[in-house]
């Protein structure tokens, strides 16, 4: 998306920026070398810079220096808005991969409840990654025609993200371990908590806390699957949740978002 573009892009201008005015960086000598160092004129020669460089030349162009009281932060907000603005005139907007594969869900929920709830940045990168269906799973390298089978190793199911989540080495059983605990937070049979719940959180519950609860819940265990494929049990996931459990309830206004539903865990 346009969105997320002009968000790494203007990270590596934003970084490229500040590396070229402190001395004694590689950057800083590279822009000397190539006599860069102030505001260039677009159309720029590819030939004359390394890639990186060319990038910036060309996308600083279009960007005047930041002011004396402009603070790195405003700074950095102009470079996206800017990048942002052409990005929208050259290509327009455009849907993700994940939404034109599944255009019934209903993204505007799944978006939402990522931003619900209080996480780690690893943790939502780990959230983002399963949403998106970044993990190599065989399934997923057997359509990119990088597999010649999209079975798992281990078994002659097929190797889907819900598998590696749910079904995988020892991740049948910590998933039989994680819908027990939701389902005494919601008050309903485990079976009606589905697997799919975990790549694709469109759900909603009147309780802001009980919502989030479950939110947390199902992000670490996402988490926790993504980083221990093999030899794990039930036993060493239980203490993952209950130590995440407690960093969560160190602070008071983390703990009021919760309430007391982690206590299940």
């Amino acid at each position: 998306m346009p969105d997320t573009e002009a968000k790494c892009m203007a990270l590596l201008l934003y970084r490229m920026y500040l590396q070229g005015q402190r001395n004694g960086t590689v950057t800083a000598a590279w822009l000397q070398t190539w006599n860069i160092t102030g505001r260039q004129a677009n159309p720029q020669h590819s030939t004359k810079f390394s890639t990186k460089l060319y990038v910036y030349t060309v996308n600083m162009a279009y960007i005047t220096p930041p002011e004396q009281d402009e603070n790195p932060r405003c700074f950095r907000r102009r470079i996206y808005a800017s990048l942002r603005s052409m990005t929208l005139e050259l290509k327009g907007t455009r849907d993700e991969r994940v939404m034109t594969q599944h255009p019934t869900t209903p993204w505007s929920k799944v978006w939402g409840n990522l931003q619900a709830v209080w996480l780690s940045e690893e943790l939502k990168a780990a959230c983002f990654m399963v949403i998106h269906d970044l993990i190599t799973t065989n399934d997923r390298l057997a359509k990119t025609q990088r597999s010649t089978t999209n079975n798992c190793q281990h078994c002659v199911r097929v190797d889907a993200l819900i598998h590696r989540l749910t079904e995988y080495s020892e991740g049948a059983d910590i998933w039989t371990w994680t819908p027990s605990r939701i389902a005494i937070i919601l008050r309903m049979d485990p079976k009606y908590i589905l697997p799919e719940r975990t790549i694709r959180p469109s759900f909603h519950f009147c309780s802001p806390q009980r919502h989030r609860a479950i939110l947390w819940i199902l992000a670490h265990m996402i988490y926790y699957r993504t980083q221990h494929w093999y030899r794990v049990s039930t036993v060493d996931y239980a203490d993952f949740m209950r130590r995440a459990r407690w960093k969560a309830y160190q602070t008071t206004r983390r703990r009021g978002k919760f309430g007391n539903y982690l206590e299940i865990l």
